[in-house]
């Protein structure tokens, strides 16, 4: 693969807390609630991509835990728009479709005080093993959308080598089976993904996409192809970023280790076109509740068949990484924008 334009991925995600009543034990299994299984009940937001969350921070702070009291997952909310929730309080992993059953010495859920610094909250830690290879998570969501929202909690453990190139998870479109395919263009009725990674140059994130109107890394035009990046910051339009529309008006912000990041990520498919001449797909990302898009206009299918169907959690190096991972919490799907808390 293209060194410049395969580079990691890392997202991120947040924790938001209620009080259990007085009665409860910090250690009572009984006291968490099971997370995972809101299933979204609403009708498709017409909320722009600018929307902000349903509830602010200061409202849910409202009702953060003091006092010793436990704190409830963020997925007690159960916000109406929300089709996925995971703050990785469940104790185990069933609520995720992995084939290989997350193996906990690359997927461990372990306690640590979170986005929020809580005493008592878990999230997960990915760590992919030596070489080439990687950890991820993987949803099967409940319906299948034209358009989503993600936002995750990440933070990259101390000694983390941001030099190492790796790629992230996101939103996937298509049968589960074609999850993770690379090196070509997708025909428009079989998949697309958008992923969150980072550059190995600059240590920003970026998005990396594979949809019908890619065509930033083409060494055919017809078949074989590499993600496009947004921002497309490998060059001033000679190559790669030749439409302008598709370069830097905001830098994510350069990542360090040790801190929590708040990612969401947005991925519409769009109005379904046969030649892209009237597509409408758009992606968006913001950092910490900065937005770095959008990205309007976009071809991402052909028929309205093809939805999005798949929340993909992932760390993925091509070569040699440091033991050090990502850790992850808070993970959100909704049909409307989550915010950060």
């Amino acid at each position: 693969m293209n060194g410049r334009r395969h580079q990691a991925a890392a997202l991120f995600g947040g924790l938001a807390a209620l009080a259990l009543s007085a009665g409860c034990k910090h250690d009572s299994a009984n006291a968490r609630q099971d997370a995972g299984r809101v299933d979204g009940a609403g009708p498709l937001s017409d909320a722009s991509m600018d929307t902000g969350p349903g509830q602010d921070a200061s409202e849910r702070d409202a009702a953060s835990t003091d006092g010793g009291q436990v704190p409830l997952d963020e997925c007690d909310l159960h916000e109406p728009d929300w089709v996925f929730c995971s703050g990785f309080e469940e104790g185990n992993k069933d609520i995720w479709d992995d084939y290989d059953g997350n193996p906990d010495e690359t997927n461990l859920i372990t306690e640590d005080p979170g986005p929020r610094g809580l005493s008592g909250n878990h999230v997960m830690r990915l760590r992919a093993p030596e070489g080439r290879g990687g950890a991820d998570l993987v949803k099967v969501l409940p319906d299948t959308y034209d358009k989503l929202y993600v936002r995750w909690y990440i933070k990259y453990e101390d000694g983390f080598d941001f030099n190492a190139r790796n790629h992230g998870g996101g939103l996937f479109g298509g049968a589960r089976n074609d999850l993770g395919r690379s090196d070509y263009r997708p025909n428009g009725d079989d998949w697309f993904g958008a992923y969150m990674e980072y550059s190995t140059d600059e240590h920003r994130n970026q998005l990396y996409a594979y949809y019908r109107g890619m065509y930033m890394d083409c060494a055919d035009p017809n078949g074989q192809c590499w993600g496009d990046v947004f921002p497309c910051t490998v060059d001033d339009g000679e190559v790669y970023c030749t439409n302008p529309a598709h370069r830097e008006t905001v830098l994510p912000p350069k990542l360090e280790t040790g801190r929590w990041y708040c990612v969401e990520l947005m991925v519409d498919a769009g109005h379904p076109s046969a030649d892209g001449s009237d597509a409408t797909g758009a992606f968006d990302f913001w950092i910490d509740g900065e937005e770095i898009g959008p990205w309007t206009n976009l071809w991402l299918r052909i028929t309205p068949n093809l939805k999005l169907t798949i929340l993909w959690i992932s760390l993925f190096h091509h070569a040699e990484h440091s033991v050090e991972g990502v850790m992850y919490d808070n993970v959100v799907v909704s049909k409307s924008r989550i915010g950060c808390l």
